[in-house]
C-alpha cells in the first residue's frame, strides 16, 4: 500500500514491513505525519514483491524482525540477492534483545527494542536516508 505524506523538505521514501496491521497503520501514520512518502506491507515475501517486480526503491526499510511468510532475517538474506536491492538499509524492530543483536551482525543498519522511542526512531531515519539515495520508483530500463 502506498500513500502520501505532508510535504516536506526532508520527505522521505519509507517501506513499513510489520505483521500487526495496527503496528503497521500506527507506523505509517507517524512516518507520515512526519512528511514521508510511506508504502507498507505485512511481511518480507510481499515488500519484496514491492521492491523487486513493482520496483519501489524506499531509501531505508522498518522491518519487524518475527513475522509470518518471511521473517525480518530471511527478508535481509533474500534481499541481499538483488544488485538492485541489496544496498538499502533495514531498521529493524523487535521486541527481543537477543533478536536485535542478531538483526545486527546479519547487516541491518540499526535495530531497536520495541516499544521504541519514536524520537530516536525519526532521528535514526534521517540519519540513514542522509546516507542513501532516496529512489522512489525505480526507471524501466
Amino acid at each position: 500500500m502506498m500513500s502520501e505524506g505532508v510535504p516536506t523538505r526532508h520527505q522521505h521514501a519509507v517501506l513499513i514491513v510489520e505483521d500487526s496491521d495496527v503496528n503497521r497503520e500506527s507506523l505509517g501514520l507517524l512516518f507520515q505525519m512526519e512528511g514521508h512518502r510511506v508504502a507498507t506491507a505485512p511481511s518480507g515475501l510481499e515488500a519484496l514483491h514491492l521492491m523487486h517486480t513493482l520496483r519501489f526503491r524506499p531509501c531505508v526499510i522498518v522491518a519487524d524482525i518475527i513475522m509470518p511468510k518471511m521473517d525480518g532475517l530471511t527478508m535481509r538474506a533474500e534481499q541481499l540477492k538483488f544488485p538492485e536491492l541489496a544496498s538499502i538499509p533495514i531498521i529493524a524492530l523487535t521486541g527481543h534483545e537477543g533478536l536485535r543483536r542478531h538483526a545486527l551482525d546479519q547487516g541491518f543498519a540499526a535495530a531497536l527494542l520495541k516499544p521504541c522511542d519514536f524520537d530516536e526512531l525519526f532521528a535514526l531515519l534521517e540519519r540513514t536516508c542522509r546516507e542513501t539515495r532516496p529512489l522512489g520508483l525505480a526507471k524501466h530500463a
